[in-house]
């Protein structure tokens, strides 16, 4: 070993040996005599020089004169000895004092191994010196090799704890690995009891709370196949009500973790029924570390580890490794529990969100089905010839106060739509102007009424954009039905457009009415924040719907206000093109020379709509059939076809779509859903089966007139085609 730490043997080395005397040719003499031996001779010429020099290095023999002036041999051998370090260093006298009985018992008392008197014969000097020197080495060899051997044993120690440490460490990775690989904490356990046994005991068993203060065991895994089915039927014996003294029980009850022996007084104190305890002794436990499940403060559950092997211990170590363990355990069931917490809530989230949407489908139709008779009768009056200027006035006033009831209940679905992200746009080249004007002129009863002053400024040479016209209308009208609500009577309201350095049709619209505090302006395009405003009514959805539908045309839109009755400006930036076209075109009348009769079953269970659709339809020279139910609709298409289905969705005895999947051969070659379900669900399962438009009641008459006759003359068309 001494080879292996120092490369060379002790006895290869030369010791110290000291020489003390007053006289130089003694001290001489006997370097001269010792020199044979070839180890390192120290002079010292007093009792002091020679403490001094044992202060500083260790001798294997202390060669000392007696007779020395001030301090002499016997009074320095006393200072030697009491220094612990020199206490058993060997000391030879030497003296030519012939009183050798006094002088030699004084040295033996002082711990002198011999006493030599001069004139000293040099071979009898050689050998006591050399006797010293060879054990002394002796001893220096086995005191290193003491030495060396504790310093194996401790790095021996060192490396095992240290292998230790990273078994330790690859096992809670090991154990952090299972537990984040599922959020599902019945697998998560179920895999962490499998990672535990054998490597931290014989047999695991994990149990969670539950409500009514039980525990429910989870886990368990034994490291004997033979015995994972017995230790599972565990569950059956083990007591899980707080009644109960078992480790898993106590540690959940204290918070605190235990360990102990499984002695048959354990076993009796902790299970009071007979078969229980009886089955759990047929485990042959030995012994147990019980820790509890702790996160946030709250007790969730217990792990026991419970060796059946006499040879594997529960000390410290394995209850520091098992804490550890389950310190990470219980941020993985408290994780399992938030994340199962919010799916829960998630879920009732989404099934309180298709709730809401559900229930705003239902309120359009039921908001919109009145409408369609008073916009179609409204329509009709105003095409009768003859009609008084003020009464025409007031039918328009009437259509334009509808269709504006229609845009209202519009904006409700529109909030679903956005935040879906389902907004579709129908783009077409449009005429910006021609889109602001008619917005305008929807708003204009809503000046007069307020004696707002209006200033118009349509500056923009580029107004051609690419755009969804009927979006971009509700795009103007929101903004300048927000501006109207918000100024008071005798304000001003101003709108003006122009063209930036980038081309870009940017549209303003400027009131004087209460304006915008600061800490509101941030949030006036969020859903229902209006602050202050609120009192002056509607939803305050206007303006977040107007950003989004901006957004979603590429452009972009700015509020500004220089606080409280400051008034407030809106600005709009939109993208323009270069490529003309007809403008947006409103949906006109077909004349009445062009118009081909076809035979039109229409059904429709409202009975103002159903009697208003069919007189009008009538008046433009279709041939109509009305009926209010899916019975009496499938009656009329079996006496004769129809070429055009108008059919409502919701009606008494089923669907309208249930009718058209029920017409098959029959069915006609136009189908017109007509409906207060706007939802592009609705619009969807409408296509779906058949129907080739989808109208949103209150229904414009004009739009469904042309859709038909463009169905007709489409068909005329392929008819044509088909005979040449």
């Amino acid at each position: 070993m001494a080879d292996e730490f120092n490369g060379r043997e002790p006895a290869d080395e030369k010791v110290n040996i000291l020489l003390v005397d007053d006289r130089p040719d003694k001290l001489l003499a006997h370097e001269a005599i010792l020199e044979e031996l070839d180890q390192n001779l120290i002079r010292a010429t007093s009792g002091k020089e020679a403490l001094r020099c044992l202060l500083q290095q260790d001798f294997a023999v202390i060669l000392l004169d007696v007779n020395m002036p001030v301090m002499d041999g016997f009074e320095t051998a006393s200072l030697i000895r009491q220094r612990l370090r020199s206490e058993t260093t060997p000391i030879i006298f030497i003296s030519a004092v012939n009183d050798t009985e006094n002088h030699v018992s004084r040295g033996y008392s002082l711990g002198a191994v011999d006493y030599i008197l001069t004139p000293v014969v040099p071979e009898i000097l050689r050998a006591k010196i050399n006797v010293f020197v060879d054990l002394y080495k002796k001893t220096e060899q086995v005191k290193r090799r003491a030495e060396e051997r504790a310093q194996y044993i401790q790095e021996q120690a060192k490396r095992a704890e240290a292998e230790a440490a990273q078994r330790r460490l690859e096992f809670l990775a090991d154990a952090s690995n299972v537990l984040a690989g599922s959020l599902d904490y019945q697998e998560t356990f179920e895999n962490l009891a499998r990672l535990a046994v054998p490597r931290l005991a014989d047999f695991c068993i994990i149990d969670v709370a539950e409500e009514g203060n039980t525990l429910r065991q989870v886990a368990a895994a034994h490291r004997d196949p033979a015995q994972q089915e017995r230790l599972r039927q565990l569950q059956e014996h083990y007591p899980t009500d707080l009644t109960a003294r078992h480790g898993g029980l106590r540690v959940f009850q204290t918070g605190k973790p235990e360990m102990g022996e499984m002695t048959d007084a354990a076993l009796d104190s902790m299970f009071e029924d007979e078969r229980t305890r009886d089955f759990v002794r047929s485990l042959n436990p030995k012994c147990y570390v019980a820790v509890p499940l702790l996160a946030r403060g709250r007790v969730l559950g217990a792990i026991t580890l419970v060796n059946v092997d006499s040879n594997r211990g529960c000390g410290s170590s394995e209850l520091a490794l098992a804490e550890e363990l389950a310190q990470r355990a219980a941020l993985a069931l408290d994780n399992a529990s938030l994340y199962k917490a919010a799916q829960t809530a998630r879920t009732e989230a989404e099934r309180a969100n298709l709730a809401k949407d559900r229930f705003l489908a239902m309120l359009s139709h039921e908001l919109r089905t009145p409408l369609t008779p008073i916009l179609s009768s409204a329509m009709a009056l105003e095409d009768e010839e003859g009609l008084r200027p003020d009464i025409r006035a007031s039918l328009q006033m009437i259509r334009r106060n509808v269709e504006l009831e229609g845009r209202l209940i519009d904006d409700l679905l529109d909030l679903t739509r956005i935040s879906k992200g389902k907004v579709q746009l129908s783009r077409e080249n449009v005429d910006g102007h021609e889109l602001l004007r008619s917005a305008l002129d929807i708003c204009r009863d809503g000046v007069d009424a307020k004696t707002l002053a209006l200033t118009v400024d349509l500056a923009a040479e580029n107004v051609w954009l690419e755009a969804d016209p009927a979006r971009l209308q509700q795009i103007f009208w929101n903004l300048i039905k927000n501006a109207i609500k918000f100024t008071p009577a005798g304000g001003t309201i101003a709108i003006s457009t122009w063209n930036d350095s980038a081309d870009h049709f940017c549209v303003r619209v400027e009131d004087s009415g209460v304006g915008i505090d600061a800490e509101s302006l941030p949030k006036i395009f969020k859903a229902f924040e209006q602050a202050e405003r609120a009192h002056l009514g509607g939803l305050g959805l206007g303006l977040a719907i107007t950003k989004s539908l901006v957004e979603t045309h590429d452009g972009c839109i700015v509020a500004e206000s220089g606080g409280k009755d400051q008034g407030a400006r809106f600005t709009i930036l939109l993208p323009t093109t270069q490529r003309k076209g007809a403008g947006h075109a409103s949906v006109a009348p077909v004349r009445a020379r062009d118009r081909q009769s076809l035979r039109i079953l229409l059904v429709e269970d409202h009975e103002d709509t159903n009697r208003s659709l069919t007189k009008l339809l009538r008046r433009r020279g279709y041939e109509v059939e009305a009926a209010m139910s899916v019975r009496a609709a499938l009656d009329l298409a079996a006496s004769g076809h129809f070429d055009v289905l108008v059919s409502d969705i919701g009606l008494p005895d089923g669907s309208g779509i249930e009718l058209m999947q029920a017409l098959e051969s029959g069915r006609p070659s136009l189908g017109i859903a007509l409906t207060g379900f706007g939802m592009e669900e609705d619009v969807q399962r409408t296509q779906e089966v058949g129907f080739q438009h989808h109208l949103v009641k209150p229904v414009d008459l004009n739009k469904l007139d042309a859709l038909i006759q463009k169905a007709a003359v489409a068909r005329a068309d392929a008819a044509l085609a088909g005979a040449l």
